[in-house]
């Protein structure tokens, strides 16, 4: 299925002329023009809006209530205003509905300082509190999982992180309890939330109701730094942002939003394997064999060593590039073989190269996909592989596809598989026959 092309309109808001594509949510239409809207339960990535915060309340020109922004697609010729007194007294009246049992935690949360709930509070609401009764109270902080943490008192029921549980990862086990102001989250029957991308919740949960136990209380925004790098847990490489303290110290991964890989989403392996950069096996210098034994060396000595061997062996050297190996490193590597040392053995696998058969099949235009095409295909075939544990960001992008295009999906495999109950068919052989059945698919298909 070919990706749809976007029509452009043109619309107003707030006196401006804007021109936004044709059926995008008021909320990231007014975006273009510069205009900002708040709002806390609104996700894109999440699918379908909910409306379920109404802090993105909006007038339009024709319509005698105050609309939500984030479900109302733009159309040509709307006339929208955010800043007239019946939204300011609306967005007013949110804030401060949100904040009747919303604990003063602040200068203790680990939101602080990059929390929506903060920085709507001083743009949108009344910048004055008329509560003297007592708040809400739940027992906190408890452990929805061992890698999150849940405080209820400052939750303020967006419905993100159900969202998520429910219609992205699909594990189901996320849900709203009790009715009224005693609503809370929390899975069905109690257990732990344990689920291969539960630390998303944390990512989007908009305050500090949901945090990672593993960073809970190790550092402030101002405290630390961002770096982008690339996750090496799996062939996916998603784009992912390091939270740095002390310019040496990982204490956070965040994910960092590309489209065309990950989603803007993390596997738990991705988002939690940080953990083990502190462990007392990694190896943190240079070493080299002196003696017998190796030795810790300084990188000039490490790196003239590793030169003085490589111009010995020349055009004899061979490199094999791992699988967790990003393209660019892997380009670097031939390069260095192939240019400096005039060397042509380079390989990826060492267990020798694919049949000339499979090499051709693999090569054909029609696989030749980009992973972003997986949501707009008509058609996926799972082979042999169980996505969430080899590449737990495609199992996200299977999903997506079947449950909001209608995708068809085939699942042949020799053993169970998580995405068998999306599957319109899934197919069944014995184990060690993945290469026959392979080409059984390809020979009907082609």
């Amino acid at each position: 299925m070919a990706r749809p092309e976007p029509n452009w309109i043109t619309f107003e808001i707030d006196g401006k002329q804007v021109r936004a594509p044709e059926g995008a949510m008021l909320v990231d239409a007014a975006k273009h023009g510069d205009v900002e809207i708040p709002y806390f339960c609104y996700e894109p990535k999440l699918g379908q809006p909910v409306g379920a915060c109404r802090m993105c309340l909006v007038e339009i020109e024709g319509i005698p209530k105050l609309q939500t922004s984030c479900s109302t697609p733009v159309r040509d010729g709307m006339v929208v205003n955010t800043t007239s007194d019946r939204v300011k007294h609306a967005q007013n009246a949110i804030v401060e509905f949100l904040l009747v049992n919303h604990p003063l935690d602040c200068p203790v949360c680990d939101k602080g300082g990059e929390c929506p709930l903060q920085d709507i509070s001083y743009g949108w609401g009344a910048g004055r509190s008329r509560f003297i009764d007592p708040k809400r109270h739940f027992k906190k902080p408890l452990e929805l999982s061992p890698l999150v943490a849940i405080d209820r008192e400052r939750c303020i029921l967006c419905y993100r992180c159900v969202r998520f549980s429910q219609e992205v990862a699909e594990d189901y086990q996320l849900v709203f309890l009790d009715r009224g102001d005693h609503t809370f989250v929390g899975t069905h029957d109690g257990r732990p939330y344990v689920a291969p991308f539960s630390g998303n919740i944390i990512e989007l949960c908009p305050v500090g109701a949901l945090t990672s136990t593993a960073y809970r209380f190790r550092a402030r925004p101002w405290d630390i730094e961002g770096s982008g790098t690339i996750c090496t847990m799996c062939p996916s490489q998603c784009n992912v942002e390091l939270t740095v303290r002390d310019d040496t110290k990982v204490v956070r991964v965040l994910a960092r939003d590309n489209e065309e890989v990950d989603d803007g989403w993390l596997c738990d392996k991705g988002r939690f394997g940080y953990q083990a950069f502190r462990s007392p096996e990694r190896i943190t210098a240079p070493l080299v064999r002196d003696g017998g034994f190796l030795r810790e060396v300084s990188w000039e000595r490490a790196l003239s060593e590793a030169a003085r061997a490589l111009e010995r062996s020349g055009d004899r050297t061979a490199a094999l590039v791992g699988g967790f190996a990003t393209n660019e490193e892997g380009f670097l590597v031939q390069h260095l073989l192939r240019e400096g040392l005039r060397s042509p053995h380079v390989d990826s696998r060492a267990a020798g190269r694919l049949s000339g058969g499979h090499a051709r099949e693999l090569a054909r235009p029609v696989l030749s996909a980009k992973v972003s095409d997986i949501d707009h295909a008509d058609a996926i075939l799972v082979l042999d592989t169980e996505l969430v544990e080899e590449a737990p960001i495609l199992d996200l992008r299977v999903r997506k596809a079947v449950r909001r295009n209608h995708a068809r999906l085939v699942v042949a495999s020799s053993r169970p598989s998580t995405l068998d109950r999306n599957a319109g068919a899934a197919l069944r052989f014995a184990p060690g026959t993945a290469e026959a059945g392979f080409l059984y698919i390809a020979a009907a298909l082609w």
